[in-house]
């Protein structure tokens, strides 16, 4: 490898670690907007990657939101960065990601609360969160909020993908409630909308301040 292109490796990476703390900040905020601190059974732990969530309870649950919270985001960041720095497809990284989400609806502890329509729109927000984060990858910007501005070029521009996510995290929540059915906590996935929303639009004020 190139100086240059080591220089250009090295870039990346940053970028991706930008983009990377964003989404754990929003989740983080998040979680600790909707969690209250409870005891944690331990069968709990062994629930996969949804949305509806039947439990809102300790700091541990706090750090399995986050990460449930991440499932798509990290997909589909890691996908967009794979492309980039490897020169591979689209359709290459994007059929991968398909292959591990695929999986899930075999696993033991995910039989009755993984469902493989909560798999297709987790991928159709995947897929959006690809090509988001290809954009931001794609431009300069030394952390996320340069990226974003850089990316977009205004507010509405950005306001108009924020709106588009937010529609497809709604899907996925929408599928997980039906997968899960009297398991699902309707109350505490209205929080977590009216959170979530509440966080980022903080945050979008942030960006475009200047």
């Amino acid at each position: 490898m190139t100086l240059n292109e080591l220089i250009m490796s090295a870039d990346l990476k940053k970028k991706f670690n930008h983009i990377y703390n964003y989404e754990r900040f929003i989740g983080s905020s998040v979680a600790l907007r909707v969690i209250q601190s409870k005891p944690i059974g331990i069968w709990e732990f062994l629930i996969p990657i949804v949305f509806i969530l039947h439990f809102m309870r300790n700091k541990q649950s706090r750090e399995l939101f986050i990460q449930n919270y991440m499932f798509t985001k990290r997909h589909a960041l890691d996908a967009a960065f794979k492309m980039l720095k490897k020169g591979l497809s689209q359709e290459d990284v994007i059929s991968g990601v398909e292959e591990k989400t695929r999986a899930l609806l075999t696993a033991p502890e995910t039989q009755g609360i993984y469902s493989d329509t909560i798999r297709q729109q987790q991928m159709d927000e995947i897929e959006l969160l690809f090509d988001h984060y290809g954009r931001l990858l794609g431009v300069e910007g030394g952390d996320y909020d340069a990226l974003a501005r850089n990316a977009y070029g205004s507010r509405p521009n950005y306001v108009i993908f924020h709106e588009q996510l937010k529609s497809a995290e709604k899907k996925v929540s929408d599928a997980a409630r039906q997968t899960l059915g009297s398991k699902a906590d309707v109350e505490a996935l209205l929080r977590i909308e009216s959170a979530t929303e509440d966080v980022r639009q903080l945050r979008i004020e942030k960006i475009f301040r200047i």
